[in-house]
């Protein structure tokens, strides 16, 4: 580079002398030409005073000897003189046949105009300028008073031949001269040139060296600069400082962010790239953040773990699963291919708490055996429970760039690890508000609730429900014979029984002490009782351990109302089955009654 750049810089310079060069042989060529013209002219008016002195003074016989004596004049090589007609006829031909010689001695005589003629070869140079006399009546001399002519007529010529060799070869000389000069001048200032730079190429170089690798993403490099020049010195200063700065932030970051997120597998060597890729990454997690700080519960949250698998990180083939201790087994909350999987107890992945991969092992996991590429990667959000993502592939190779993947996976999980601790522990207080702590059907708190959104969806649907309203026989009996553990266990195989023999769309709730409430969802009259004496004779049939091992047995009354067939409040409906169960333990117990109007009456009898 260093060579290049001075070759061009001398090659400039060397051109422009050169142009100056033959600027200056063309002048000095022009110069000497000039000057054999001026001399042409001066003896050309020599000759025409010569003659006309010679003729005034009637000499003219004698001219010969003037004109050899200027034909011998330095450079002229040739000289002779040329008479018009008009002269010739008045004076004839004279000495040496003064006639015109060639045509340009004719044309000047006809046009009375200086002719210039250069004749040149490779061995001489020749100037021939042929000058006209011209007629003159007034000046000195007049010419009519020797000639008959008329003012202005042509009355002769004189031809005058320059030897210019001299001249040519002195701007040869001269060019050359100039030339060796030039040539000199451009050695002196090539090596000064080269000298000078030569510091400045090498900090080029060492520039070019460092960004090189710099632009491959190696920012450990640094310039080096061995000259003594004070700016070069602080441009390597600067830079290296540059750099030092660059390398020792992006290091930091790159430390700084793993001690809170897990990084993805670097692919490029680029410690700028990647830390733009984190910054990306830190964004988006921080956005998803945020996002779910507002979520209203852990479903949701899940959705949105699934929906950034699926777009954002293009996992096809993957479920979420929820396990934790108060779950009787995991459940799938989220699953991309919409498919009925059944989520078996004994995963490898749940069983062990760590991560299985399809390729560890052949037939690893004995809950997968028709998955040919998968993997399961458990998360602990909390001691209460954990998720489990289960994800299949179509290739191996797919299932390394899942793997790749995971890092990503994590710092979302991580990120939302807090809100769905958060939002499980809301879920838990709910429920154990809501919840009756010994059977764990809803307590009379919750009934309140939904009944107020039960009655509302009822009237705008035309919604039936049937209520029964359960109580244990003699239970006071079981507590005074046995204790309130074994009471307590009644009360536990009831609600049992409850959950065994209703629907899904049913709901139970401990109403009180041994008193249950059972609201049948699109239940008409006949199906209530047929519900309800299910639940009798099942509970019936159901052995209560005693604290001393033995087992006894229980029976249950049961009131049933309907509505809106019995009223347009549920909360009435529900008072009503409750008559009709004090009617059927006044009735003997162990038996359903169907609540009507005259329990109503009765009821008030009795009151009164």
């Amino acid at each position: 580079m260093q060579k290049k750049l001075s070759l061009v810089i001398v090659g400039t310079i060397f051109i422009s002398f050169m142009i100056l060069m033959i600027i200056s042989a063309l002048s000095i060529r022009n110069l000497g030409i000039k000057n054999a013209e001026e001399k042409a002219q001066i003896i050309a008016d020599l000759v025409q005073d010569g003659l006309s002195a010679h003729m005034l003074s009637g000499t003219m016989e004698q001219r010969e000897f003037f004109l050899n004596k200027i034909s011998t004049a330095k450079g002229v090589q040739a000289l002779w003189v040329v008479r018009s007609e008009s002269v010739i006829k008045q004076f004839g031909k004279g000495f040496n046949n003064e006639i015109a010689r060639d045509a340009i001695d004719e044309v000047t005589l006809k046009t009375g105009v200086v002719h210039k003629n250069n004749e040149e070869s490779s061995h001489t140079a020749k100037l021939r300028i042929t000058t006209p006399y011209v007629a003159k009546e007034h000046g000195t001399p007049n010419c009519m008073q020797c000639h008959q002519a008329k003012e202005g007529e042509v009355l002769g010529a004189i031809s005058i031949v320059f030897d210019i060799s001299e001249v040519r070869t002195n701007g040869i000389l001269t060019s050359l001269g100039i030339l060796l000069l030039s040539i000199f001048i451009m050695l002196f200032v090539f090596i000064i040139i080269n000298r000078s730079m030569h510091p400045l190429m090498e900090l080029f170089n060492s520039i070019t060296f460092v960004m090189n690798k710099a632009q491959e993403g190696d920012y450990s490099r640094r310039v080096r600069f061995s000259g003594t020049d004070k700016e070069c010195h602080n441009v390597m200063f600067w830079i290296n400082s540059l750099l030092e700065k660059l390398e020792n932030t992006l290091n930091d970051i790159e430390v700084t962010v793993k001690k809170f997120l897990a990084l993805s597998p670097n692919h490029q060597p680029d410690l700028l790239l990647d830390a733009q890729a984190i910054v990306h990454e830190l964004s988006d997690i921080y956005q998803f953040k945020r996002t779910i700080e507002f979520d209203e519960d852990k479903e949701q949250v899940y959705r949105r773990i699934g929906s950034i698998l699926q777009h954002d990180l293009g996992l096809k083939d993957f479920v979420l699963i929820e396990s934790g201790k108060e779950a009787i087994s995991p459940t799938i909350v989220f699953d991309a291919s919409a498919q009925k999987r059944i989520v078996d107890p004994t995963c490898r992945a749940l069983r062990t708490k760590q991560a299985v991969y399809s390729d560890q092992f052949k037939n690893i996991c004995e809950s997968c055996t028709n998955c040919a590429h998968h993997l399961c990667i458990p998360y602990l959000i909390s001691s209460d429970f954990e998720l489990l993502l289960s994800i299949w592939t179509q290739s191996a190779e797919d299932l390394e760039h899942t793997k790749e993947q995971l890092p990503k996976i994590q710092n979302y999980i991580d990120a939302a690890r807090p809100e769905l601790v958060s939002k499980n522990l809301t879920e838990i207080l709910k429920v154990s508000s809501t919840t009756d702590a010994l059977t764990g059907l809803y307590n009379r708190k919750y009934l309140d609730e939904y009944i107020e959104k039960a009655l509302s969806q009822a009237k705008r649907n035309g919604i039936v429900y049937g209520i029964l309203m359960i109580d244990i026989d003699f239970f006071k009996m079981v507590n005074d014979t046995y204790g309130h553990d074994v009471g307590d266990r009644a009360i536990k195989v009831l609600a049992h029984v409850l959950k065994e023999n209703i629907r899904d769309a049913d709901t139970a709730f401990r109403f009180g002490g041994e008193e249950f409430l059972v609201l049948l969802y699109e239940c008409e009259e006949e199906m209530v009782t047929n519900i309800a004496e299910k639940i009798r004779i099942a509970f019936e049939k159901s052995a209560i351990q005693s604290s001393n091992g033995s087992t006894f047995y229980k029976t249950l009354s049961v009131g049933a109302s309907i509505f809106p067939k019995d009223s347009d409040s549920l909360w009435k409906c529900i008072k009503f089955a409750d008559i009709a169960l004090y009617t059927a333990k006044d009735s003997g117990r162990n038996c359903i009654k169907r609540f009507n109007a005259s329990m109503v009456e009765s009821e008030l009898k009795n009151d009164f």
